[in-house]
């Protein structure tokens, strides 16, 4: 597909990804109980942005981390200019914004790589990861192998964060309101909320922190294939994280329906042991990997994810809005790799034909509703209008062109939980 080069194609793309950035704004962090919060970390430059039930990524929760202490974000700057010749992770290419981060945060014993030696800085940010990392970078994470109880964050024994938890359960670092499930994907609101009560224990010297007497409760907790309540929307500018990618919480128009029994078969068939994955049988697409772009700002970032299957902006699935998955239709004729083309056969698609999209764990089904061709620059059919979830395929039309983008409505229609 030969959008997604340094051309109005490129430029059409990243419209859309700007527009909806401008979207966030401090606004809908009021009344939701982390205003305080916001509040006192905004103040010392650490928060830009409000979205306070929207996800982040492990690079932005990095940067946000070592951004709370002087000594760290002076490093992090001293890095940006020193950065070795040999990266750390294959996954952290040198000139990646977030890379002076990962040196940092790696030589200061922050953070960790995956057993398969990848960083993944683009996965969204667990609880236990939100909490670890917060507690490592005061060097409080420990070696308790028994869990502490709490009704506001689950634990568990012998775990690599049983420790972690621990100490931020003694500090009273997660407000009563919350109750923040392990391996769910924590919100910028409650990584922000748990980040502020540590600086306060931090620069007074207390054991813990005194919870307010009358605390405003939050909105629930953000968990995958949960349906979230509208927020208020306005313009604001850019953060200096591109968080384009979190999902805009807003209420469906259909419920999403819940197998809870015998697994339909197509459902079983369709399901993928990858993060984030898509199959669409019609046109013969089985567990294509999809990547949401670390970059998601500039041209070489958002092309970064066809080399190895198709790319994501926007929400995510079971979390409301628009979620645009974008692929090649077509390439230059030297490039024959597995999925230069991938995209071309979408236009086979037809209403009430299935897509299936594997997304942490759970499967969530779509049943295609319509499909068009508009003009290149037209970005309307990416603006949240609280019309409900929405997936929609995009590439570019007619094949071997530029001037039009092929897009495939679908919508929700169940969701399996795979383990």
């Amino acid at each position: 597909m030969r959008i997604f080069q340094r051309t109005a194609a490129v430029l059409s793309l990243l419209s859309i990804t700007l527009t909806n950035a401008h979207a966030a704004t401090f606004a809908d962090v009021s009344g939701t109980g982390y205003d305080t919060a916001y509040a006192y970390l905004s103040d010392r430059g650490v928060v830009e942005q409000g979205r306070p039930y929207a996800p982040l990524n492990r690079a932005e929760a990095l940067k946000v981390v070592l951004s709370l202490q002087d000594e760290t974000k002076q490093r992090a700057a001293w890095y940006s200019d020193n950065m070795p010749t040999i990266g750390l992770f294959p996954d952290v290419p040198l000139n990646a914004w977030f890379a002076p981060y990962v040196e940092t945060g790696h030589e200061k014993k922050i953070v960790k790589g995956y057993p398969n030696g990848h960083f993944h800085p683009e996965r969204l940010l667990s609880v236990e990861e939100a909490v670890a990392l917060l507690m490592r970078s005061v060097g409080e994470d420990g070696t308790d192998a028994t869990a502490l109880t709490s009704t506001a964050i689950e634990n568990r024994n012998g775990q690599w964060y049983t420790a972690a938890v621990n100490a931020a359960i003694r500090k009273n670092l997660v407000a009563s309101t919350e109750r923040l499930k392990l391996g769910h994907a924590i919100t910028r609101g409650q990584f922000f909320s748990i980040a502020h009560r540590l600086l306060v224990v931090r620069t007074t010297g207390v054991a813990q922190f005194a919870e307010p007497q009358q605390p405003t409760a939050p909105a629930p907790a953000y968990v995958y294939a949960q349906q979230q309540p509208q927020q208020p929307q306005s313009n604001t500018h850019i953060n200096q994280l591109p968080i384009i990618n979190a999902p805009q919480p807003i209420a469906a128009s259909r419920p999403v329906a819940i197998n809870t029994g015998s697994q339909p078969i197509a459902q079983q068939q369709h399901g993928s042991e990858k993060y984030f994955s898509i199959s669409i049988p019609k046109v013969g697409i089985t567990d294509l990997t999809i990547t949401h772009p670390v970059d998601p700002f500039s041209a070489d970032g958002v092309l970064a994810p066809l080399q190895t299957g198709v790319g994501h902006l926007f929400s995510y699935p079971g979390a409301g809005g628009k979620i645009m998955i974008y692929g090649h239709s077509s390439s230059y004729p030297w490039d024959v790799s597995a999925y230069a083309k991938i995209f071309r056969q979408i236009n086979g698609l037809q209403p009430g034909d299935r897509i299936y999209v594997t997304y942490s764990g759970t499967m969530y089904e779509y049943e295609v509703t319509f499909e068009e061709a508009i003009p290149a620059a037209d970005t309307s059919r990416f603006q949240d209008n609280g019309a409900g979830e929405e997936l929609i395929l995009y590439t570019c039309w007619p094949p071997d062109d530029i001037s039009q983008r092929y897009l495939v409505h679908a919508i929700p229609v169940g969701t399996v939980a795979l383990r």
